[in-house]
C-alpha cells in the first residue's frame, strides 16, 4: 500500500535490524502533478512539477548521503511497464554501507530544509529495503 512515510514499526524495524552491510533502497515514486510548496517555503506559489521539486530533493539528498558514504545510481522516470503493470511515475535507487549511515541522513543537519522538496513534490511511495547480494558487479557476503 503507497504511502508517505514509514510507520513507526516500520521504522523500528528497519533500525533494530541486526544485518551490519549494506543496504540498497528501491523506491517507487508517485508525483503530484504540480508541486505543492508550504507557506512559508521559499518556493511557495511557484508553479513547477511534482517531479521538478523531486529532483530538488533527490539532488540534496544524494549530496548528503555521500557524506555517510551512501550513492544515488538511479532516479529515472518510469518509460513502460514491460512485465507486470502499475501507476508509478519514477523510481530512485540508493545504496548505503550500512542502515546506521541512512539514519545519519535522516539526521542531516539540512534535511529538514531539503525534505520540503521531497513533501512539495511527492503524492506516495513505496521503499523497498534490500540486502545486495550484488553491488557494482562484486558478489556481496551474508
Amino acid at each position: 500500500m503507497p504511502a508517505f512515510q514509514p510507520t513507526a514499526d516500520q521504522f523500528r524495524a528497519f533500525r533494530d535490524d541486526p544485518h551490519e552491510g549494506p543496504v540498497s533502497q528501491v523506491n517507487l515514486l508517485k508525483f503530484r502533478v504540480r508541486a505543492e510548496y508550504a507557506e512559508g517555503d521559499p518556493e511557495f506559489g511557484e508553479d513547477c512539477s511534482g517531479e521538478t521539486a523531486y529532483v530538488r530533493y533527490s539532488e540534496a539528498f544524494t549530496k548528503a548521503a555521500a557524506e555517510v558514504g551512501g550513492t544515488t545510481s538511479l532516479l529515472a522516470t518510469t518509460e513502460r511497464y514491460f512485465i507486470g503493470g502499475g501507476n508509478w511515475d519514477g523510481v530512485l535507487v540508493n545504496t548505503f554501507p550500512s542502515r546506521q549511515a541512512f539514519i545519519a541522513t535522516l539526521n542531516h543537519p539540512e534535511y529538514k530544509s531539503m525534505s520540503r522538496h521531497r513533501d512539495a513534490g511527492l503524492l506516495c511511495q513505496e521503499l523497498i529495503v534490500t540486502r545486495p547480494l550484488w553491488l557494482h558487479g562484486e558478489a556481496q557476503s551474508e
